[in-house]
């Protein structure tokens, strides 16, 4: 295959993915052993994504792991058709505590939430945005690799708690 075709592999791989891909991932998916030939590729595929200008951007975390996102800007004209998850302002709520509390003890996010929490703690675990490992009595809570990809934040606990305040100011 040609660099076109390879091109057009990898933003169908990011496009369907539902968190972003490293370096190796997308190796495979092209079949090729060559890390240089990925690593130019990506370069190349980005750099043609940032003059493009359109609703779309390519980007590589500090993680080494690339993803294709919607620009911020397009976000607020198009939140009514982007619900891919079905999420009640509950949910969202204790999911925005969960990646700001990270990691965070399920039974005190029950304190500060409310009862419902862990109603939306199995809708949140089931589409794979938090994940909850048993500790003594309760849970820990943090948030997965998918919600960074799905949200457009590194799969990184101090990075995510960082874009969030950012995000507030």
């Amino acid at each position: 295959m040609g660099v076109k075709e390879d091109c057009s592999i990898i933003e169908a791989a990011l496009y369907a993915a539902d968190r972003p891909l490293t370096l190796g991932e997308l190796r495979e998916i092209l079949e090729t052993s060559s890390e240089t030939y990925a690593r130019k590729l990506m370069d190349e595929f980005i750099a043609d994504y940032g003059k493009r200008g359109g609703p779309l951007m390519l980007t590589e975390t500090s993680k080494g792991t690339f993803s294709l996102r919607l620009r911020e800007e397009y976000m607020p004209k198009l939140e009514g058709v982007m619900s891919k998850a079905k999420l009640s302002r509950g949910a969202l709520k204790t999911l925005a505590m969960i990646a700001y509390k990270q990691p965070v003890y399920q039974a005190r996010l029950a304190d500060v939430r409310g009862s419902r929490v862990y109603d939306h703690i199995k809708q949140l675990t089931a589409l794979g945005f938090i994940e909850s490992r048993r500790f003594e009595r309760t849970r820990v809570l943090r948030t997965s690799r998918r919600f960074a990809g799905y949200f457009g934040f590194e799969d990184d606990m101090d990075n995510i708690r960082e874009r969030i305040e950012e995000l507030m100011r």
